[in-house]
């Protein structure tokens, strides 16, 4: 089996299947996520210009939850 990203050889430990697509190299796999910047299955640079600035709100709400949780605060705050 080769690696849908290198086309070499995926031996053992060194290698993982990408669901729907093939086998692939841990290293080649992270590579290309990284370049086509996605995170978790989620393609951020197919995102619009709208949906990015939402998915930023949302995560600056949740560290923002975070942080206040770590604190003590009980109190959500968007901003």
């Amino acid at each position: 089996m080769r690696c849908i990203y290198c086309h070499k050889r995926v031996f053992g430990g060194e290698g993982l299947t990408v669901p729907g697509v093939g086998p692939a190299h841990q290293k080649c796999f992270q590579l290309d996520a990284a370049l086509r910047r996605t995170f978790q299955s989620l393609d951020i640079s197919a995102l619009n210009d709208k949906e990015l600035t939402d998915l930023k709100d949302l995560v600056l709400a949740e560290v923002n939850d975070r942080e206040r949780r770590k604190s003590g605060g009980n109190d959500i705050e968007l901003f």
